[in-house]
C-alpha cells in the first residue's frame, strides 16, 4: 500500500528555525489545508508540545475538529472572512476567533452573535494587495463602523496577508499601506489588538517588522519556494514495485512525455502518480520541465541505498523507472519525494 511518511523530528527542527526567525513575536500555527498535508490534529499537537498555543485554520469545521480533539482553551483563528450564516454558526459554536474583512461579514457575525447573547472576538482582515479577503486600507469608514455599530463583535486583532511574491519593493509597499492604516486607527482611538502580517514565505524571504505576531504554516513542512532557508523538506511517499519487465531497444514509454529506449532495458512499474501528488508541485513551480527530453531526466526515486530515474512522464497512477543497474525485486519499497500538500489521498504514517 502506498503511504505518505511524515518525519516529526524534521517538523520540530523547522519549527525551531521559525521561532528563531520570529524573534520573540507570538506564533500562530497555521493549519489550513490539513496543515499543508501534514495532518491537522497531529501537527497541532506537535506544535502545542513545542510551545505554540495559538492556531489558525482555513475552515470553521477544522477549528471545530480541534476543539473535539482536546484543544479546548487555545485560541483558534479562522483565517478568512465569511458572511455565510452556516459557517458563522459553526465558528461561534466552537468558540473560534473570526476574521472580518467586509461590512457584510461584520453585520452577519454581529447579528448571529447577538442572537446567541454573546460577543464574538474577531480580527480585522486588511487587503493590502493580495486581493482575496479584507477591507481596503482606504475603507476607513467601514472599518470604523465595526467598532461603532457592531455590538456583537469585539476586535481582538488586525492583520494583513502579504503577497510575498510581489518582490521586495512590492512587499515594502504593502507594509507601508498597512502601517499607515494602523496609525490612522490608533489616532482615532480604535483598539487594534494583536497585529500581524508575515506568513511563512514573507517571514523567511524578507527582513520585515515582526509586529506582535507571525503566522507559521508552510515553513513547518520545509517546502518554501526559493533557497530553502535551512528548512528540511518533510514528507515522502513509500510504494512497492508492482512489476518488473524488459522493454526492447526502440520501444517507448510515457504519454505526454515519451522516452525511447536506446537498449534493452529492465524497468519497474510503480503504482503511484499525479493522482497521489507525485510531481504535481514540481510541475506547477517549474513548467519549463515539460520541455521534451528534459523533464524525465530530472526525476529520481530511491530503492534502498540506490537511485533509479523515472522514464517518460509520470502518469495519473503509474510511473515507470529504470531498474537496469539496480538490485530490486517486485514488492521492494521505493522512496518517492512528494510534497504532502498534494498527497491528499495517501494514508499517513508518522515517524
Amino acid at each position: 500500500m502506498n503511504l505518505l511518511v511524515i518525519e516529526k523530528q524534521k517538523m520540530r527542527q523547522n519549527l525551531t528555525l521559525c521561532k528563531q526567525r520570529a524573534r520573540g513575536a507570538v506564533i500562530y500555527g497555521v493549519l489550513k489545508g490539513d496543515a499543508y498535508g501534514l495532518g491537522l490534529v497531529e501537527t497541532a499537537r506537535l506544535m502545542r508540545d513545542e510551545g505554540v498555543t495559538r492556531f489558525a485554520v482555513g475552515h470553521p469545521r477544522e477549528g471545530a475538529l480541534l476543539r473535539r480533539e482536546g484543544f479546548a482553551h487555545e485560541e483558534i483563528l479562522l483565517l478568512r472572512s465569511t458572511a455565510d450564516p452556516e459557517e458563522i454558526e459553526t465558528l461561534l459554536e466552537a468558540g473560534l476567533v473570526a476574521s472580518v474583512g467586509s461590512r457584510d461579514a461584520a453585520v452577519a457575525l454581529s447579528g448571529l452573535a447577538e442572537k446567541r447573547g454573546t460577543v464574538a472576538e474577531a480580527h480585522l482582515k486588511i487587503d493590502t494587495g493580495l486581493g482575496r479577503y479584507g477591507f481596503l486600507p482606504e475603507e476607513f469608514d467601514k472599518i470604523q463602523s465595526v467598532y461603532q455599530y457592531m455590538n456583537g463583535v469585539a476586535v481582538a486583532g488586525v492583520y494583513t496577508h502579504l503577497n510575498a511574491y510581489a518582490g521586495a519593493r512590492g512587499v515594502k509597499g504593502q507594509m507601508e499601506r498597512f502601517k499607515a492604516l494602523l496609525t490612522r486607527m490608533q489616532s482615532a482611538g480604535l483598539e487594534t489588538g494583536v497585529i500581524h502580517a508575515a506568513g511563512s514565505t514573507a517571514l523567511f524571504r524578507y527582513d520585515l517588522p515582526r509586529l506582535d505576531a507571525v503566522r507559521i504554516g508552510r515553513a513547518v513542512s520545509g517546502r518554501l519556494p526559493g533557497k530553502g532557508y535551512g528548512l528540511q523538506p518533510v514528507g515522502f511517499a513509500e510504494c512497492p514495485i508492482a512489476e518488473l519487465s524488459w522493454l526492447p531497444k526502440g520501444h517507448r514509454t510515457g504519454s505526454s512525455e515519451t522516452y525511447r529506449f536506446r537498449r534493452n532495458t529492465r524497468v519497474g512499474v510503480l503504482p503511484i502518480g499525479t493522482a497521489d501528488g507525485f510531481q504535481v508541485g514540481r510541475l506547477k513551480r517549474l513548467p519549463f520541465l515539460s520541455l521534451r527530453g528534459l523533464f524525465p531526466k530530472r526525476i529520481q526515486v530511491g530503492i534502498g541505498a540506490e537511485r533509479a530515474r523515472v522514464l517518460g512522464s509520470v502518469g495519473l497512477e503509474h510511473t515507470v523507472i529504470d531498474c537496469q543497474n539496480v538490485s530490486c525485486a517486485v514488492g521492494d519499497l521505493v522512496r518517492v519525494d512528494l510534497d504532502p500538500v498534494f498527497a491528499g489521498r495517501l494514508p499517513k504514517r508518522y515517524v
